[in-house]
């Protein structure tokens, strides 16, 4: 299949197009990051006339503790079943991680508005997007 053959012979350009991708799903996406397994934003989009609440440092390090937080949850995984995408509520933004099925790529973080109902569009916007593009396999949960 094309999709999935370009998605392993050039996994940094297949990366933007998926945050690309995902920031045109929904207004309140402020942000979609793809990070590779060893922890690197490789790939991200910020929603347009947004200014960011992390400089660029701060991002890179949230994003390589996102990818370790990510592979420690495996551990449990055989108990809970897989994770669907996890989720962090904060005063000034609500954020999620969605674990990849790839193997260049390893997590996808997202940020939303305060007013977004981020379960529905994760569910109902993002996974549908990221299993056609054979990046998870993620049933409901």
């Amino acid at each position: 299949m094309t999709s999935s053959m370009s998605s392993s012979s050039a996994p940094y350009a297949y990366a933007k197009q998926v945050c690309n991708q995902v920031l045109a799903l929904d207004i309140s996406i402020r942000f979609a990051g793809i990070a590779n397994n060893m922890g690197t934003l490789i790939a991200y989009k910020l929603r347009k006339g947004l200014v960011p609440l992390l400089d660029e440092g701060e991002l890179q390090n949230s994003i390589m503790k996102t990818v370790l937080r990510m592979k420690t949850r495996e551990d449990y995984e055989s108990k809970l079943g897989d994770v669907i995408y996890t989720f962090a509520l904060y005063k000034r933004v609500k954020r999620a991680s969605i674990p990849l099925d790839h193997p260049d790529l390893a997590v996808l973080t997202m940020s939303f508005d305060m007013g977004a109902d981020q379960d529905s569009i994760i569910m109902d916007k993002i996974l549908p997007v990221l299993k056609q593009g054979k990046l998870t396999d993620a049933s409901e949960a």
